[in-house]
């Protein structure tokens, strides 16, 4: 029978560990609920998870439970529009200097052309 080998002493000094530094007390979530979700609700939650830009159903549970008002991100159809309302109010204002300078009986068909566009933009916002 072989001799155990000696057991090997670490190379650490005493009370210093390797890897990740502890969160402070304070910081760390150490309690776990669980929660059951039919198929339905898991699409959806996983949808609103999406939808909001949150990294993962953690953080957007904990989120909705602790803070309910959350707004979500804008989708990609609704920052086409925000751009475009950004860029019609920069076309307005740049009438609006034109107006005070040629005079506004020759700008007002151009404002109303404009004030059509706004008003199409802030149907399609509010639906």
């Amino acid at each position: 029978m072989k001799p155990k080998s000696p057991t090997r002493k670490s190379n650490l000094k005493a009370g210093h560990r390797n890897g990740r530094p502890a969160l402070p007390e304070e910081e760390r979530q150490s309690y776990v609920r669980h929660t059951r979700y039919n198929e339905a609700e898991n699409t959806l939650l996983l949808a609103n998870v999406k939808r909001t830009g949150m990294k993962n159903v953690s953080e957007y549970i904990r989120s909705v439970t602790l803070n309910p008002h959350i707004v979500p991100r804008l989708d990609e159809s609704e920052m086409r529009i925000a751009r475009n309302l950004s860029g019609m109010s920069n076309n307005f204002n740049q009438l609006l200097r034109l107006c005070h300078q040629r005079g506004l009986d020759a700008m007002a068909r151009d404002v109303q052309y404009c004030l059509s566009q706004f008003r199409g933009l802030f149907a399609k916002l509010s639906s």
